[in-house]
This record gives structure tokens, sequence and C-alpha cells, in this order.
């Protein structure tokens, strides 16, 4: 897994929200990233570089003759170029939630699967974390409130783990990591950590704190077991947790 979804520690709350924002550039459209326009012609030099001619036999003549081969080989060069950003981005945009910074379901699902049958045994733990409230403020308060508790959640929670450490939002608000290597006392003490910290800094929406209650489940992974065999063992051992 790319060690892309880890991130450094995040404490004040305006840095938490400030870490969203940062994270969440991959999500936005990258026309404007791009030129418009596709790029002036060569020039003579360039012109030889591409066709792997002398410069020197490279004359007037010769260019006006080659002008549009050349010109309709950069084009397309330069097209390529462009699908290229868009299908790595469309690629990003199928991996991410649309509202945290973290795997969607659907990869956090494959990239757990691909853990447990790989070359190697398995050896870590996943561990689901609900938390619960999320859609009490959303019907009271608004679908901004609820995404910006989870946004508050999930970013407390990259801040706690290693960039080696899987994260997903598996639902509306459960939350799924996978610590490679770990055993269940260091995931334990790694998400009483996370909980520590967000009951250090609650979520505020219009000036007033929210309390978010999370509960969390174990699994130790194991070889032959799926990951939907996994993610729901977790699961299951969550309700006889109390976060």
């Amino acid at each position: 897994m790319s060690d892309e979804y880890g991130t450094e520690r995040v404490y004040a709350v305006t840095r938490i929200h400030d870490h969203a924002r940062e994270q969440d550039g991959h999500r936005r459209s990258p026309a404007h990233r791009y030129p418009v326009q596709p790029p002036p012609p060569a020039e003579v030099a360039d012109a030889a570089e591409v066709l792997g001619l002398p410069a020197g036999t490279m004359s007037p003549e010769v260019m006006a003759a080659l002008s549009g081969v050349i010109a309709e080989l950069e084009r397309l060069r330069w097209l390529d170029r462009q699908h290229q950003h868009r299908e790595s981005y469309l690629e990003q945009q199928s991996d991410r939630h649309s509202v945290v910074p973290v795997l969607n379901r659907r990869a956090f699902m494959r990239e757990l699967e691909a853990l447990l049958t790989g070359p190697e045994p398995p050896h870590g733990v996943v561990v689901v974390m609900h938390v619960r409230g999320v859609e009490a403020i959303c019907g009271v308060q608004g679908l901004a409130a609820g995404d910006g508790a989870l946004r508050h959640v999930g970013s407390n929670i990259l801040g706690s783990l290693r960039k080696t450490d899987l994260v997903g939002l598996l639902g509306i608000s459960d939350f799924s990591i996978v610590l490679p290597g770990d055993s269940i006392a260091e995931a334990r003490e790694k998400t009483e950590e996370i909980i520590r910290r967000i009951n250090a800094q609650p979520y505020a929406w219009l000036g007033q704190a929210v309390t978010l209650d999370i509960g969390c489940g174990f699994h130790t992974l194991a070889s032959g077991e799926s990951a939907e065999t996994a993610l729901a063992e977790a699961d299951r051992n969550r309700r006889g947790w109390d976060g």
C-alpha cells in the first residue's frame, strides 16, 4: 500500500480542518492543472530530436515539408500525457472516500484482501471504530455538520498512525484500520490514544462542542480468512467492547 495515507500528527482543532483541506486536494478537478491548448510547434532542434535526425539536416525546406507531421505528433503526445494524468486522477478518485481523505470501502476491502492472500502469512490487527452520534448530528444540524465530525475523527486517526497503516471509512460512521505487525494489546493502546486525542479537543459546530462516542472492535488477521470475515469478526467484537 502506498505511504500517502499516513500523515504528521495533528493536535490543534484549526490544524485538523487545515489538514483535511490539504489531504482533500486529490479530489478536486485536475482540469486547471494542465494547459488548455497543446504546446507550440517545436523548434528545429526539437524536431530533429523527435525524428532522430542530425540537427544540421533540418533545413527550413525540410521543416516546412514535415511541419504538419511534427505538429500532429506533438499534439498526439500531448493528448497522451493528458489522458495519463486524468486516468491517474480517476484511479485516485475511485479509491478515496468523498468526504474524508481515507480509503472508501471498496478500496479498503481490496487492500485488506491482498494482505490476507499475499505470499507472506498475515500478521496484524483489523480495527473497527464506530462513531456514535454522527447520524444524530446530520439529522439535527445538517450534512455539513456530520461531514465536519467525520473529518475531525478521520484527521485524529490519520495523525496517530504510521504511514504503512490502512484507514478506510466503510459506512456512514464506521472507520476501519489495519495495523500490520501489531498485536491486540498494541492495537488497543493505539485506539485508546486516538480516543483520548478526540476527547481532548472535542469537535465543535457553530461554537458548541459536540460529543462523539466511539466504540471499537479488534480482530487478529489469520491466514485463509477473507476480508469480509475479518471485518465481520472485528465488528462482532466491537459490540462487546465499550470504548
